[in-house]
């Protein structure tokens, strides 16, 4: 038999990849929108890569020498910095000065400027770190930041540790526990580095929190609620109340409340994230405590079964999720998303438009929630570790120095640096001041209770209420519920 022609192969060939190409363009026409339905919608996923190299991780680092928070910039701390890089302390001063007094609330300026005048006396120091989410979470992680800076500031104004000055490390976490891994491999091999203040979230606290206690380097976490990180080990601290204790203020109110509006007991429906930790904690404490004490959890789901007020589902529907709690009788409404990833939290209240009332847990207690917010959150009630109202004299000295009211975050924050300054105090080595911290006895003035510590590492203190209100400017702020 003769052999074919090329050409006819080649046509072939061209017709086969051609018939194979519709196929697979009809296959991803159907199939693209089911995979890509398999992302959690309004959930940040994390850009880092698995491992940073030790050049990359170390940008995520200063002491004055770089910037972090690109947000706060200003002409005299770009030459702050930049005399910091070159080791002109004195200089370095110069700039950080004046650009406090061009921008006061800038916590990051504060804490180079603190560094910087160490340096340029050439005094004795002693250093901790604190680790935060500047990029994934700017406003809460300049929250922590200012309560850090604040209490280093006060330290050193005053003489620093036992005469010995107290310089802070700052580092970007990004909320990322692949990245707060690093950063403690990096941390725990750093020996003039006391103790950590962070990390923020759960998550991250617990990426980082085995590798603090394998290698015995204290870590207070200013704001992470979940029991599972203090339980990591004896080196490992939480600066704010259980979870528990703090649902229970919260579900004794809204039982109050739910008797003295409409003399029935609360059915209330559950909006949440399910993939964060944090408020998973907090959710189940408030779910069991309300339960208990004869409240009635309303489910909110679909002809699939699927949650419709669960903002990482793909049902999410809070329209639908109303409706639905209404129809059932629902008398209030519980808001619990991820930190990192507010809005959900806020379409829903904009949605419910003030039909059942809302609650929830300290992570809507931020600017981002009154601001976006607005009048569809007024009347919000929640629960923090602190708040101005109820602790003025912090209040009062942290507006001096930031120009600014600040929020729970900041004073735990402020507490959590305030209690490592204390046990430096008694003992300036890791393993000292471990011991100081775990010791029963100890205890020291904070931003409003003393600070103290349970057996479980947890801190000992009273929540407060607080609630959304708007003044007579229009503004929506937070109120302290007496």
């Amino acid at each position: 038999m003769a052999p074919k022609n090329s050409g006819d192969s080649i046509s072939l060939l061209l017709v086969s990849l051609l018939i194979t190409g519709g196929i697979i363009g009809i296959l991803w026409f159907w199939l693209a929108p089911h995979l890509i339905l398999r992302f959690p919608p309004n959930e940040s996923v994390y850009s880092s890569p698995a491992s940073l190299s030790s050049e990359a991780l170390a940008d995520r680092f200063s002491m004055g020498e770089r910037y972090l928070i690109q947000t706060s910039e200003t002409l005299a701390k770009q030459e702050g910095i930049a005399a910091f890089a070159a080791a002109d302390y004195p200089q370095a001063v110069q700039w950080f000065e004046e650009s406090l007094q061009i921008n006061p609330n800038d916590p990051e300026t504060l804490i180079y400027l603190n560094n910087a005048r160490l340096r340029a006396e050439q005094r004795q120091t002693v250093a901790i770190a604190t680790s935060i989410p500047i990029g994934k979470a700017l406003n809460v992680a300049q929250e922590i930041l200012r309560g850090v800076a604040q209490a280093q500031d006060e330290i050193n104004r005053s003489g620093g540790i036992n005469g010995i000055g107290l310089e802070i490390k700052i580092i970007d976490d990004e909320n990322d526990p692949n990245l707060t891994e690093q950063i403690a491999k990096v941390l725990v091999n750093q020996q003039n580095i006391l103790a950590v203040i962070g990390h923020n979230t759960s998550n991250a606290s617990l990426g980082a929190a085995p590798i603090y206690q394998e290698y015995g380097l204290v870590m207070i976490s200013p704001t992470t609620f979940d029991p599972a990180v203090s339980k990591t080990g004896d080196y490992i601290f939480r600066a704010v109340p259980t979870a528990q204790s703090m649902s229970a203020t919260l579900v004794q109110y809204l039982i109050e409340q739910a008797a003295r509006e409409s003399s029935q007991s609360p059915k209330t429906l559950l909006c949440y994230d399910s993939t964060a930790p944090d408020n998973a904690v907090f959710r189940d404490a408030f779910a069991d405590t309300l339960t208990a004490n004869g409240g009635e959890l309303v489910n909110a789901v679909n002809a699939q079964g699927n949650d419709l007020c669960n903002f990482a589902s793909p049902a999410f529907d809070p329209e639908e999720a109303i409706a639905t709690a209404i129809a059932q009788g629902a008398n209030s409404l519980y808001l619990g998303p991820s930190i990192n990833s507010l809005n959900p939290a806020i379409e829903v209240a904009q949605v419910n438009n003030r039909r059942l009332p809302l609650f929830s847990s300290p992570s809507l207690y931020t600017q981002k929630i009154t601001q976006d917010g607005q009048q569809s959150v007024e009347g919000l009630v929640l629960v923090a570790p602190w708040s101005p109202d109820a602790y003025p004299d912090f209040a009062q000295r942290a507006q001096r120095l930031w120009k600014a009211t600040v929020n729970w975050r900041t004073a735990t924050a402020y507490d959590a640096t305030r209690a490592v300054i204390a046990g430096l105090q008694q003992n300036n080595t890791r393993q000292g001041l471990q011991q100081a911290l775990q010791n029963r006895e100890f205890s020291t003035l904070g931003s409003g209770d003393l600070i103290r510590f349970l057996d479980t590492r947890d801190r000992r203190s009273t929540p407060v209420l607080v609630q959304v209100q708007s003044n007579r400017s229009g503004e929506y702020r937070f109120v302290s519920i007496p």
